[in-house]
């Protein structure tokens, strides 16, 4: 009897969560048809810029992990492009020790059977260096075959400045048949370089970001204030955008793996309309304890705006 009535009350409860977060649950076909379901998220990661190769490839592992947690819960949820932020597998950090990632190496590989397996798009961004020796901030955009469809280097640089080059394309790819484009944290504080990318047919801008801003959500919403509203720059261009943010703290509804401290990220998530409009935000906070893990949902059209 006791078991029928906790059986009930399973089913009871995960009913409500149905009915709660209506934006996860999975679409219908026509629904499926008619727009892009993205997904961003904002993980709490280790970074691996210290002078013990040991650690950083232990971090590395973690950051790993997290993502294909992420993947596997996004994928389950009816999302179709899963983001992570900048330098996500590698975290944001530069030292002389840091360690650094091959784009053919086992770290992109991972992500890209998991992206196979799950048949979803991935986007992740990691420290890059080439064959030749040459170092790059880089965003990748994996498709549902695992192959790499996009790569982005960061071209406005920032704590990068001395350990990687500046990047110098602004390219536009298609994501289940709409054209995206990369614009990496600072590279979305030059209104050209957004321009560049709407005048090449990019309907979606994507943002992956690494910001403090005082290690509030509202700090970084501040931060990035010119994108929104009807005179921004996102209405000025007539494109949607997609920008989110690495989270300082775990967050308890994704089943935190360590107890660890504030990693002092702002977190933030946002998708602004051809309008200005904000069609999906993270909630706005002026405290540093809300600067949590956080998923955020929204299905992009496919056609018109």
């Amino acid at each position: 009897m006791k078991f029928w009535l906790h059986s009930v009350a399973l089913v009871w409860s995960l009913l409500a969560l149905g009915f709660t977060q209506a934006q996860t649950a999975v679409p219908d076909r026509a629904s499926h048809r008619a727009h892009l379901r993205m997904g961003l998220v904002n993980p709490r990661c280790f970074c691996s810029a210290t002078s013990d190769e040991e650690y950083n490839r232990s971090s590395i592992n973690a950051n790993l992990q997290r993502h294909c947690y992420f993947i596997d819960r996004l994928a389950g949820q009816g999302v179709e492009f899963v983001g992570f932020p900048e330098m996500s597998v590698t975290g944001y950090q530069f030292s002389p020790w840091m360690t650094w990632l091959r784009l053919d190496g086992p770290e992109v590989r991972k992500l890209r059977d998991k992206a196979r397996e799950r048949g979803v798009y991935v986007a992740a961004g990691f420290a890059e260096q080439e064959a030749d020796g040459k170092r790059w901030n880089t965003h990748i955009v994996i498709d549902p075959q695992g192959e790499i469809i996009a790569r982005h280097h960061k071209i406005e640089l920032t704590d990068e400045e001395g350990y990687t080059g500046s990047g110098t394309e602004l390219k536009v790819f298609t994501v289940k048949g709409v054209k995206m484009g990369i614009a990496i944290c600072a590279d979305g504080s030059k209104r050209r370089n957004l321009q560049t990318l709407a005048a090449r047919g990019a309907r979606i801008i994507y943002a992956p970001h690494a910001t403090r801003n005082n290690g509030t959500t509202a700090g970084w919403y501040r931060f990035r204030s010119d994108w929104s509203g009807p005179d921004g720059w996102i209405a000025q261009l007539g494109v949607y955008a997609a920008l989110h943010n690495h989270a300082g703290q775990y967050h308890p509804d994704f089943k935190p793996p360590w107890k660890v401290a504030s990693a002092g990220w702002c977190s933030g998530a946002w998708f602004i309309g051809p309008k200005g409009e904000t069609l999906a935000r993270m909630p706005r906070s002026t405290s540093k304890a809300d600067s949590l893990e956080h998923v955020l949902i929204h299905d992009i059209p496919l056609n018109g705006k």
